[in-house]
């Protein structure tokens, strides 16, 4: 059997792979470690993980109901999803200062370009990661992460 990796590990693993990219630290730091939270408000569509002698538990919300309850052993897929969830969200942050909207007032524009700028600095940072999750990352993995398992 696998040996469980604990929260503090794959906090530390997620922390060294998200240092190889360019994003800011200011804004991806206090992401790293909410996906392991056990109580209070849970964002909406945002991994959370529960360890257990068994494995990870893999959880997701929408509109404050769980929409996804599934295991998986493999440690690699629990660092993958967080750093998906958690490198769109620095992205998307970083552009709203950069283009100075709260998102609640003021948004980015609806315009291919901003889109495109995401997509293009995400893949950036999956690239500058390499290995096992920039191919999830092009393959799509998060998809079949987020498929809840079949009964």
């Amino acid at each position: 059997m696998k040996h469980i990796l604990q929260k503090d590990e794959l906090i530390k693993r997620i922390d060294t792979c998200l240092q190889m990219t360019s994003l800011p630290r200011n804004i991806y730091e206090p992401y790293i470690a909410r996906p392991f939270q056990t109580s209070g408000f849970f964002d909406e569509l945002s991994p959370y993980i529960q360890i257990d002698s068994n494995g990870y538990i893999l959880i997701q919300y929408e509109r404050g109901i769980q929409m996804l309850h599934k295991r998986t052993k493999v440690a690699d897929e629990v660092i993958y999803w967080i750093l998906e969830d958690t490198i769109f969200l620095t992205t998307y942050i970083d552009m709203m200062r950069k283009y100075q909207v709260d998102n609640i007032q003021t948004h980015l524009p609806n315009d291919p370009s901003i889109h495109q700028q995401i997509v293009d600095r995400v893949n950036e940072s999956f690239r500058a990661i390499g290995g096992l999750y920039e191919q999830w990352h092009h393959e799509g993995k998060r998809a079949s992460i987020e498929t809840p398992a079949k009964k």
